[in-house]
């Protein structure tokens, strides 16, 4: 009865602290968030965004308004076939709904953590109490076990759908400018456009990706 009290209070008060911090990035103002993420980031024309760093990065952040896109100072010294290629792969993210996906992403991993920490908590206040103490600890064990095999298997489904989303958004821009424009700009880099998380990145080697658009030609 207790193990499933502190299991029920666990996923409920992270479910609840995690969905309203996904509403809470959702709904505010993409101009909010940009000041966040992006200090000194300035609007260059509708729904576009700079900020200054002379790396080659771009982001698509969405908004209730149907989102932004943001670019590096970096991004601008590009020919214009290329920057014009980059613009149409974020607005595709934001047409399709990708980068929302992202932020659900984000939002799932939240409740795992805040899940987890919560169990951490209850345990180490129950711990002291005969009884009680033990078996909080042999639900920590196993809501610890569980919610760390449930983030890595979301992170293996997350990774495999992201780079369907990375492939069909180079689609929809080499539509708009060129396949050789996407070429010559992922040639260009030596990492992502996009952070990468190793073995879970979401984003396709970038050799693929150039062979992807090479055939389009």
């Amino acid at each position: 009865m207790t193990v499933t009290w502190l299991a029920k209070v666990t996923f409920l008060a992270g479910g609840g602290l995690a969905a309203l911090a996904w509403l809470g990035l959702r709904l505010a103002p993409a101009s909010y968030r940009i000041g966040r993420l992006f200090p000194g980031a300035r609007e260059i024309a509708d729904h576009v965004w700079v900020y200054e760093t002379p790396a080659l990065q771009a982001y698509a952040i969405p908004s209730p308004t149907g989102g932004v896109v943001i670019v590096s100072r970096g991004a601008l010294n590009l020919p214009p076939n290329e920057l014009e290629w980059l613009l149409a792969h974020e607005r595709s993210h934001l047409r399709r709904g990708d980068a929302s996906a992202s932020l659900c992403w984000w939002t799932q991993h939240s409740i795992l953590r805040v899940a987890l920490w919560l169990a951490r908590l209850i345990y180490t206040a129950l711990r002291p109490i005969p009884l009680i103490g033990l078996l909080s600890g042999l639900y920590f064990s196993v809501a610890s076990l569980g919610l760390h095999l449930a983030l890595g298997l979301f992170k293996v489904m997350d990774r495999h759908l992201g780079r369907l989303m990375e492939y069909r958004a180079d689609r929809d821009a080499a539509r708009v400018a060129s396949p050789i424009a996407g070429c010559r700009l992922l040639s260009r880099l030596s990492t992502g456009l996009e952070p990468s998380w190793g073995l879970f990145s979401t984003h396709p080697p970038t050799y693929r990706r150039i062979k992807r658009l090479e055939r389009m030609t």
